[in-house]
């Protein structure tokens, strides 16, 4: 078995664990004033600054799921649709950082410009798309 490399891995792992949060935030949405409304604890000004959207942001939440798991999925598995979808993943997470910057979060979206710039480097290296068939 050929070995595959450590950052693929680390990649579905990062969108797996991104799945959890957004289906996490989007079905405590759906469901305000639950059992789900401990994921408001880590940042509960998001929580007042979402609820008031939440007919359209939970499904939106609950889609955004759905395209990282399968991100994941496509990536634990090699497959090369799995590159595809990661790759269009980071590259609108990256250009959403980019507006975050030009809104005036100079910080905060150059390092989103940073991440995502640098997970895009990796996936376009030769051995990276090799590994995916």
């Amino acid at each position: 078995m050929k070995a595959r490399p450590v950052g693929i891995i680390l990649i579905a792992i990062f969108l797996a664990l991104a799945t959890c949060i957004l289906a996490g935030a989007g079905t405590a949405l759906l469901f305000p004033h639950s059992a789900l409304e401990a994921v408001w604890r880590l940042y509960p000004a998001r929580r007042a600054m979402l609820m008031p959207h939440r007919s359209w942001l939970a499904p939106g939440f609950l889609a955004l799921a759905f395209a990282m798991a399968s991100a994941s999925i496509g990536c634990f598995g090699h497959r090369k649709w799995g590159w595809q979808l990661a790759v269009a993943i980071f590259t609108a997470n990256g250009l959403g950082d980019a507006a975050q910057v030009t809104m005036g979060h100079i910080l905060e979206g150059g390092i989103g410009v940073a991440a995502a710039g640098a997970i895009l480097f990796y996936l376009f290296r030769p051995g990276v798309r090799r590994a995916f068939g």
